[in-house]
């Protein structure tokens, strides 16, 4: 009887207490009762804030999944008030306190009127700088030209040890009003070696010029995007997604990494689009992404280029009304001799989009991938129209590469030759693979972004 009672007490004290190891240096016990109150998301943002300044910088980080509210909890350690130009050389301090401190700062929030709400925060090993200007109050924006220059400001004395760490700028949500102080401040940061661009609305015109030491440049999601122009002599890598602007231009070497997310299309018809002479130097690029509508008219028509040097492509494609067309695909593949990993995409045909001319798989100077070890196919409308790309690559390429089919990363299917099948069936089906789909092969890089 005793030990009865001494179980049911031990089994009632442990269903009032659970202890939940969210770090393995913090550790929270929760008390449960009939009706559980979550006595933690009911207190002020001040105080979280204190609670969350507490924590070592990865678990800070890891409160922002909590829910909406606790978004940017984790960068409000600090906050002041002041204007742009405060704002400015308030994060320059920023940087140099987070050198000295690391451990106790997080970020900085700093509100410069009328709404306007600039968030800063740094990464673990101090090497990049995210500035987002998106918590703020949004409005219809103004459309603007943003000349950018990096790097060119050369230190008068020996700089300081914070501005030689930071390497990355990320830039988001940078407004026609705030583009002048943020030009302003990159140029304190000379030794910046990537710079990202993201969400600008209302920026219709960028120019970036910069020295030998930048060498990746992201432009991300600017919708009002029509001139772009980079000079960087040595920039290696170039990732842009969103609408293809009318005019762009690039004046350097030749990139390893080039990613051309365009699958939204151009921003206007493709007659008034001005191509530069070599279009980002591609044809050395080892990591690619391409939208079939981009190769097909703009591309295609110079069949003397070569990817010599292309190891892994993410070829964004669509599909008609009818059936799925590879034409286009087949055709750039005879390109790419040293292709090693494949990933297609179907994507929706961009709208106001005409191709004067459809693809041939007969080239001049046919070159036939010989090293294809695997290939992904993702968002297709059925299987038979996978098989038969499938097919389709084993035959014109003489090849044996891994195929398989996932569904938003949900289900991984392989093909695999079917032992057997009827007249008028296909001898190739895809059967649900055990091994998650990163265990196959790993995302294409810019699939992360």
């Amino acid at each position: 009887m005793g030990k009865k009672h001494k179980n049911k007490k031990k089994k009632n004290h442990q269903g009032q207490k659970q202890l939940i190891n969210i770090e393995d240096d913090t550790k929270l016990i929760i008390t449960r009762e009939e009706n559980p109150v979550d006595l933690l998301s009911s207190l002020p943002n001040d105080i979280l804030c204190c609670i969350i300044s507490l924590l070592p910088f990865k678990s800070a980080v890891k409160t922002s999944f909590l829910a909406t509210r606790w978004r940017h909890l984790w960068k409000i350690a600090s906050e002041r008030t002041g204007t742009l130009d405060d704002a400015v050389d308030a994060v320059f301090g920023f940087c140099e306190d987070f050198y000295y401190e690391p451990n106790n700062l997080r970020g900085l929030q700093f509100n410069f009127g009328k709404g306007n709400v600039l968030l800063c925060s740094v990464s673990p090993g101090g090497n990049k700088l995210h500035l987002d200007f998106s918590t703020g109050k949004q409005e219809c924006p103004l459309l603007f030209c943003w000349d950018l220059v990096i790097n060119f400001r050369i230190p008068s004395s020996e700089p300081h040890h914070c501005i030689k760490l930071i390497k990355n700028l990320h830039l988001v949500s940078v407004m026609h009003h705030t583009a002048g102080a943020i030009s302003s401040l990159a140029s304190k940061f000379p030794f910046l070696e990537s710079f990202t661009i993201a969400k600008c609305r209302g920026l219709q015109s960028l120019s970036i010029t910069a020295t030998p030491r930048l060498l990746k440049l992201s432009v991300f999601d600017c919708p009002g995007l029509t001139y772009f122009r980079i000079t960087a002599t040595c920039l290696k890598s170039l990732r842009y997604r969103g609408l293809f602007p009318e005019v762009l231009r690039h004046y350097g070497g030749s990139m390893e990494d080039a990613m051309l997310d365009l699958r939204k299309g151009p921003s206007n018809s493709i007659d008034d689009f001005y191509f530069g002479p070599k279009l980002f130097s591609l044809r050395s690029a080892k990591t690619l992404t391409l939208c079939r509508w981009t190769y097909e008219a703009l591309i295609y028509p110079h069949r003397r280029v070569q990817f010599s040097k292309l190891e892994e492509l993410w070829w964004i494609d669509y599909e008609n009304d009818e059936k799925y067309n590879s034409d286009a695909l087949i055709s750039f593949l005879k390109l790419c001799p040293l292709l090693e990993r494949l990933s297609v995409t179907i994507s929706p045909k961009p709208g106001r989009l005409t191709i004067p001319c459809a693809c041939s798989t007969q080239l001049a100077d046919d070159t036939i991938p010989k090293q294809l070890k695997f290939v992904k196919l993702e968002g297709f409308r059925n299987e038979e129209d996978m098989i038969s790309l499938a097919k389709r690559l084993k035959e014109v390429f003489f090849l044996e590469p891994k195929i398989v089919a996932t569904s938003k990363e949900i289900s991984v299917r392989s093909l695999v030759k079917a032992l057997e099948f009827q007249e008028g069936e296909s001898a190739y089906k895809f059967v649900k693979e055990v091994r998650h789909i990163n265990q196959l092969c790993p995302k294409h890089p810019h699939m992360r972004l």
